[in-house]
This record gives structure tokens, C-alpha cells and sequence, in this order.
């Protein structure tokens, strides 16, 4: 067993209620139902001591973020697991019904077997701007949709004058909000992202907004170890499917981050132009058959390589680097 320095406490996620489990002293192991609120996650926290307990909590996006927060800030070690590996855990364990309970203990027993990498928040300032990042990006997405409706309304031969101009007015809204949006990007960047954000622009194909997006998406690249790890996260790696005698690429590991991985692909294109490793890489994929849009993929795989390299190094791109 890893992890045998201090007890486990599992917490699965809900909206509204966070269960946990844990062995006491005698132990025994003891589930308990928390309201996922500050108040009573503080509250309950409280009852034990940072010395002896670390808290694992099952990754679900915004509803684990309070327990995640909240906890690092009491000064908890705190880890962070995603719902797949605890789903593959119970497969293992041969669990075969699934409770809130049950997977509490679940995680529990994850925690205490499994090495894992202690969570950081990110820091208030990239908190907000993934936010307003987010934002920018709904507000992008219903401008395109009401785009594609007067179009498409302007193709019948009797027009409604007044329902033509409604969504006139609405795009015309939402392009206001979008620019709002984008003064206050700068704001909230700081000398640190400001630096970052300069060294990522540096690469032939990575604009402002991508770098910005980059930067927030992976803590500033803190939350990753080796470049591999940062394309995995961004869904391009490519995997690998060897057994007996088929060898064969099964296609990419789509994950979480489309939007990410949808700029990215645009980003693509300006890159096999003036990039020069990524228009060689891109090149040499078409040489051996393959289709344009693995070709790239795999140069959006190449620019987060590249990003990464340059955020560790702390050096602008090199277009002859060797």
C-alpha cells in the first residue's frame, strides 16, 4: 500500500452532498453526509487534524471545487482523482452495484493504494479569467448559432422584416458583450501570465488568445510534469493498440478541453505555414499517406510540445533550433 503516512479521507461528489469515508481511531470506518457548502465543509473539516488525515476527492468539475478549495486552505493535503479511474478501480475490486457510500470507500481505498500528485489551486486571478475565458467562449458560440439562423432565414422568398430585425439586434448585443469581455481580459493578468503569455506568442501559430487559453487550461503549464502529459490532457496524443500481431493506431485520445483543442486545430493551419518543424512535420505525415487532418493533429500536438519546452526553459521560440 502507498500512501501510509496519514489516513485517507474519501469524499464522492455531488451537487448538494458530499459523502465521506474515513477509518477512526478504533479504525472502524465511518461514512459521513456533508452539505457542499462553505459552512458546513469548514465546519466539519475542522473536527480533524491536518497531521493525520490527507482528503482524495473525486474529480466533477465546478462541484468538487469547494471541497477541493476549501480543504487546501484549512492546509490539508489534498488529491484530485478523475471518476474513469475510480470507475476502473471498482472493475478491479469487482464491485458490481455502485452507491454514494460505496464509491466514498472507493475512493478511500484509491487513495491509500495509489500514488498521486497533491492538488494546488490555481491562483485567483487565472480562477477568473478561466471564467471569463469560459464566458467569452458561450458568448462566441450563440453569436455563431444566430449567425447561422439569419442566414439560413434569409434564404426564403417572404421575409419577416421584424423577426430579421430581432436577431439582427440580438448578434449585434452579443458582439458588444464579447468586447466587453475581451477589455477586461488584461486586467486580470499578471506580471507572471503577462511573461508567459509573451514567451508562448513567440510561437509561429500560437496568437494571443491561444496562449491565454494555454496558460489558464494548465496553471501556467504548473500541473504538468513532461510534454506528453500536456497533449493527453488536451486530447491529440496518439494511441497505440499492440496485440499478438495487430499493430495498429486506434486514433487520438479525445479527453476534456474541446474548445481548447478546437482553437488549436485553427491554430494548426497558420503554423504548417510558418512554422518550420511543424510545416516539416506536416509534410512528412502526408508523405506516408496519411490524411490531411491527422497531419494536423499531430502538429497540434507538436505546439504544445513547443509550448512546453519554452515555459520550462523560460526562452523564446528558436525557428532554427536543433
Amino acid at each position: 500500500m502507498a500512501n501510509l503516512g496519514k489516513k485517507v479521507i474519501g469524499v464522492d461528489v455531488s451537487s448538494k452532498i458530499l459523502v465521506m469515508s474515513l477509518l477512526n481511531d478504533e479504525e472502524t470506518q465511518v461514512i459521513i453526509h456533508v452539505c457542499n457548502n462553505k459552512t458546513d465543509i469548514e465546519r466539519c473539516l475542522k473536527k480533524w487534524k491536518k497531521e493525520t488525515y490527507k482528503i482524495v476527492v473525486e474529480a466533477t468539475g465546478s462541484y468538487s471545487s469547494k471541497i477541493l478549495y476549501y480543504a487546501y486552505q484549512l492546509g490539508f493535503e489534498v488529491y484530485q482523482v478523475s471518476g474513469l479511474s475510480i470507475k476502473k478501480f471498482a472493475e478491479v475490486k469487482n464491485h458490481i452495484s455502485k452507491t454514494d457510500e460505496q464509491d466514498a470507500k472507493l475512493i478511500r481505498n484509491f487513495g491509500e493504494t495509489m500514488e498521486l500528485n497533491a492538488f494546488e489551486p490555481k491562483k485567483e486571478n487565472i480562477e477568473l479569467l478561466d471564467q471569463e475565458l469560459m464566458l467569452w467562449h458561450d458568448l462566441e458560440q450563440e453569436k455563431a448559432r444566430f449567425s447561422l439562423k439569419l442566414k439560413s432565414l434569409r434564404q426564403k422568398p417572404v421575409l419577416n422584416k421584424n423577426v430579421v430585425k430581432h436577431y439582427e439586434s440580438v448578434i449585434k448585443k452579443l458582439a458588444k458583450e464579447i468586447e466587453k469581455v475581451q477589455k477586461r481580459l488584461p486586467k486580470l493578468e499578471d506580471e507572471e501570465l503577462k511573461e508567459s503569455k509573451e514567451l508562448l506568442t513567440s510561437i509561429s501559430g500560437i496568437g494571443d488568445k491561444t496562449a491565454l487559453l494555454l496558460l489558464v487550461a494548465t496553471n501556467n503549464f504548473k500541473n504538468f510534469k513532461t510534454a506528453k502529459s500536456v497533449s493527453k490532457y488536451f486530447g491529440v496524443a496518439p494511441r497505440m493498440y499492440h496485440s499478438g500481431n495487430k499493430k495498429i493506431t486506434i486514433g487520438k485520445c479525445r479527453t476534456s478541453k474541446g474548445f481548447v483543442r478546437s482553437i488549436l486545430y485553427v491554430c494548426s493551419w497558420s503554423a504548417i505555414r510558418f512554422n518550420a518543424q511543424c510545416k516539416a512535420l506536416f509534410e512528412r505525415i502526408l508523405e506516408k499517406g496519411k490524411c490531411k487532418k491527422i497531419a494536423l493533429i499531430a502538429v497540434c500536438n507538436k505546439l504544445l510540445r513547443q509550448a512546453f519546452g519554452i515555459i520550462n526553459n523560460k526562452q523564446k521560440y528558436q525557428p532554427n533550433y536543433i
